[in-house]
């Protein structure tokens, strides 16, 4: 079971939130500042500029009448969100008796396999100082690790995630400090990871906090979930070094 006052701690910790709806919709400071969102920047500075292959991003049609036709998959994507969010912060008890669509049933199955307890969803983190900010998806607990654990989730990506983007019939790699890495949805995905667990690293005295009530440390899961089942990637050590430098990419 989770520490007592877990979730207490990444609340009150928080270093920033989503303002705003649709297009308008910003991450910013307490104190009002106005952050530029992860997502884009990373397309713009770590990303390469070719072209990732259709077969690598197609995904599977949903399951069920309601999400078929143009966009369901996204559409999809954003209510299993949505759903694993506001779920992520209730009682084991109340988040089972809920409702929920299959496939956020399965993640929350699979989380527990692992033996990973939601903690929050969408919990915000940033720098100031490169002015960007984003949101984990999921924070758990390992009850085996006595650990934080910061889940990215990616719903869908039923493609050949391995698959590089092209350019001038070409293989390409990601810019910068992850030159070595093949440019891939995966690893687009993992370096995307490694961003969101470093920035919270960053919080130096939410680290204090949780050593007081007994988390040691800090780790990273990408998951993805879709119809053929759940596949998790654990943050290796080779993205936790070269976050750092990612993030000063960012500037």
């Amino acid at each position: 079971m989770a520490p007592r006052g877990l979730k207490k701690v990444l609340k009150q910790t928080a270093t920033c939130k989503l303002v705003g709806k649709g297009q308008k919709a910003r991450f910013q400071t307490a104190g009002g500042t106005r952050l530029r969102g992860v997502t884009k920047r990373l397309d713009s500075n770590v990303f390469s500029s070719g072209t990732i292959p259709a077969s690598a991003l197609r995904s599977d049609a949903p399951a069920g009448g309601h999400w078929r036709g143009p966009g369901g998959g996204r559409r999809r994507g954003s209510a299993v969100d949505a759903q694993v969010c506001r779920l992520a912060g209730l009682s084991a008890e109340k988040r089972c008796s809920s409702r929920m669509l299959a496939l956020t049933r399965l993640i929350f199955a699979a989380l527990e396999c692992k033996n990973l307890e939601p903690i929050m969803g969408q919990r915000g983190v940033s720098s100031e100082l490169n002015r960007i900010g984003t949101a984990a998806d999921l924070v758990c607990y390992d009850r085996k690790e006595m650990s934080l654990v910061v889940v990215e989730l990616k719903c869908g990506f039923s493609g050949w995630r391995t698959c590089s983007a092209r350019e001038e019939g070409k293989s390409c790699n990601l810019k910068g400090a992850l030159k070595k890495a093949a440019d891939n949805t995966l690893n687009r995905h993992m370096a995307q990871l490694a961003l969101t667990h470093h920035l919270l690293c960053l919080e130096k005295k939410t680290l204090a906090k949780l050593g007081n009530i007994g988390v040691g440390s800090v780790s990273g899961l990408l998951l993805y979930a879709n119809d053929s089942g759940i596949e998790c990637y654990e943050l290796k050590p080779w993205w936790i070094d070269r976050a750092p430098r990612v993030l000063a990419q960012m500037r």
